[in-house]
């Protein structure tokens, strides 16, 4: 699937967000004859050292035709970034961090790549492991199929509970004060995934830079913010499936390529959407306003979308995960995140 023309190579930009507040990325291209055959990034990853006290270095930005020769040489490339860097691990692919696309696609290739899931083809985690990487980490999504699902009586039952007894009500984000409603995606993803292995807090310029990127493609009736008497409790986002659009304009004529997305985007229904990011604030957490948050955004990508894909999920976040199969959610695929010592 190809990307959005140019949000690949908005990273690489010295003057790039990362690059400006958390690290550096050093980038490589193997060719043959002229023509490219393989990339991958060296990443240098400040915040995440500071933040954890270690000494890891990452690779992203990984594609490559199936030769171990073309992998060794630019998996070599990336070691020497590192290991000049002082770092002593090397950990990915992070495409720049955990707050990115990252992890390599472990199953379900013949299916149709959803935003933010990257794709590769099914060599790829047996070339990183000849090198001497391990798996170190799981991520999942759950696959959602909206058309043919109600959730249980029984949940929506204590839905009903919940809403009454903490005056539970959901909003839209209000895209005109996105400043304002990012303060509490922002509170809300870095007190829900703390707790997840490798986290690094997201700040304001981050969120602020991924949302240029979602504005043009986000529906606000899918931004979700849940409040409780009157106060923000927690916060679902789901975003349409735009891989679709890209899978439509992918044979497009280069010079034309832009406009014909832009055709698609006002002309063509999305029948996926991704759930990417569900949680609720701290102090109300412990009172079942999970299970609320999940029925509600359900409800609502229901209106709009035959299927959902979940996650990412680690395998420790039970809650979310029993939530979501109660509501019906089935498991779909994997990706591994691998590391070796430098």
């Amino acid at each position: 699937m190809p990307p959005f023309p140019g949000s690949v190579a908005k990273f690489l930009s010295p003057d790039s967000t990362f690059q400006r507040r958390h690290g550096a990325i050093t980038a490589f291209i193997a060719e043959r004859g002229g023509r490219p055959i393989g990339r991958i990034a060296a990443v240098v990853n400040r915040s995440h050292n500071q933040y954890h006290k270690d000494k890891t270095g990452f690779f992203g930005f990984f594609d490559c035709v199936n030769e171990p020769a073309i992998v060794q040489a630019l998996f070599a490339k990336v070691a020497e970034v590192l290991r000049a860097a002082g770092l002593e691990t090397m950990r990915g692919p992070y495409n720049p961090s955990i707050n990115d696309d990252c992890g390599i696609l472990m199953n379900g290739f013949e299916k149709q790549p959803v935003i933010g899931l990257p794709w590769n083809p099914s060599y790829y985690a047996g070339l990183v492991e000849n090198l001497g990487f391990k798996k170190v980490r799981t991520l999942y999504v759950l696959d959602l199929p909206l058309h043919r699902l109600n959730p249980p009586e029984r949940f929506l039952r204590i839905v009903e509970r919940l809403k009454k007894r903490a005056n539970l009500t959901t909003r839209p984000f209000q895209l005109k004060h996105l400043d304002k409603e990012l303060k509490i995606v922002r509170e809300v993803y870095n007190a829900t995934l703390e707790r997840n292995w490798g986290f690094v807090p997201i700040g304001m310029e981050d969120l602020l830079d991924s949302a240029e990127d979602i504005r043009a493609i986000a529906d606000p009736r899918l931004l979700l913010i849940g409040e409780s008497q009157g106060r923000d409790a927690g916060v679902a986002i789901t975003l349409p499936n735009f891989n679709e659009i890209l899978a439509a304009a992918k044979n497009t004529p280069h010079w034309l390529r832009l406009l014909h997305i832009f055709f698609l985007m006002k002309t063509r229904k999305i029948k996926r959407c991704r759930q990417t990011v569900l949680g609720v604030v701290p102090e109300f957490r412990d009172r079942g306003l999970h299970a609320w948050l999940v029925h509600e955004q359900f409800s609502e990508a229901k209106k709009h979308h035959t299927h959902a894909t979940l996650g990412w999920l680690e395998d420790t976040n039970a809650e979310i995960i029993d939530v979501c199969q109660i509501v019906g959610g089935e498991p779909d695929r994997e990706w591994g995140l691998f590391e070796k010592t430098l």
